[in-house]
């Protein structure tokens, strides 16, 4: 989907919360997903930061930490859970879950 209805559609599934933290690569904010109350994490990673860009069994090219975490988020109870990923123009969003 275009840009703004992709961003639209993550504002009507979750409430933005509090800043968690900051790094070299990115922010995260806590955030609530609308639909149960769930406790969730968004992080944000402008797109000029991505450096390593790998390959989702789809065929699709996605950072190279979106297709790790999609290869390891499933069956393994210690590895945060990678819910939705968006692909805005100057933006990477990773829905996570929030332990």
């Amino acid at each position: 989907p275009p840009a703004g209805k992709a961003q639209q559609g993550l504002k009507e599934q979750d409430r933005l919360g509090s800043l968690l933290g900051r790094g070299g690569f990115g922010s995260v904010f806590a955030a609530t997903r609308l639909s149960d109350g769930a406790p969730v994490a968004i992080k944000r990673v402008p797109r000029k930061r991505v450096r390593h860009w790998g390959e989702l069994p789809d065929g699709t090219s996605a950072p190279l930490e979106i297709v790790l975490l999609a290869k390891v988020s499933t069956g393994f109870p210690v590895v945060v859970q990678l819910l939705e990923c968006l692909e805005l123009p100057n933006n990477i969003l990773m829905v996570l879950e929030r332990p």
